[in-house]
């Protein structure tokens, strides 16, 4: 597991799925109501399907300390059948990008970068705008997206 191998002085992980000593085994909204810890990094890597990924942004952004990132993994499908909820194949992104696109169309002014990377990662950087829940973009194509390289900043 690649959470063990870093080399931080504090770490917190949480998944539902995982029973082992240093990863709290819950969902994500659990931990974030019980969380009162500030975070420099927090990384976003569940349950794929857009109105969790808002949720955990929203809950994330409250928990970040003030120069602190969020980074979302599975913002760049590999093709279209990747990006379909429920989940039809090993290989899944779920509809994380709509969460991803929604929030770049709704706070452009807000910090943004993204990781090239086989299904991309996007970096969200603390700032003091505030940002409020209903930014999944439901109306875009995954098509528009793709053809837009939508993830890219």
């Amino acid at each position: 597991m690649t959470f063990r191998s870093i080399d931080v002085e504090t770490k917190v992980g949480v998944d539902p799925d995982i029973v082992a000593g240093d990863v709290a085994t819950m969902g994500s909204d659990e931990y974030f109501v019980n969380n009162s810890d500030k975070f420099d990094l927090i990384f976003i890597d569940g349950l794929h399907h857009s109105d969790q990924v808002e949720r955990d942004i929203l809950n994330a952004w409250r928990c970040l300390n003030r120069d602190g990132m969020i980074i979302i993994h599975d913002v760049k499908p590999l093709d279209e059948k990747c990006q379909r909820v429920p989940r039809e194949q090993t290989a899944w992104t779920g509809d994380v990008w709509r969460a991803w696109y929604g929030l770049k169309k709704t706070y452009p002014k807000l910090r943004l970068d993204y990781i090239d990377e086989r299904v991309g990662m996007a970096i969200i950087n603390k700032s003091k705008h505030k940002i409020s829940e209903g930014f999944v973009d439901n109306e875009t194509s995954y098509e528009e997206y793709n053809s837009e390289k939508g993830w890219e900043v």
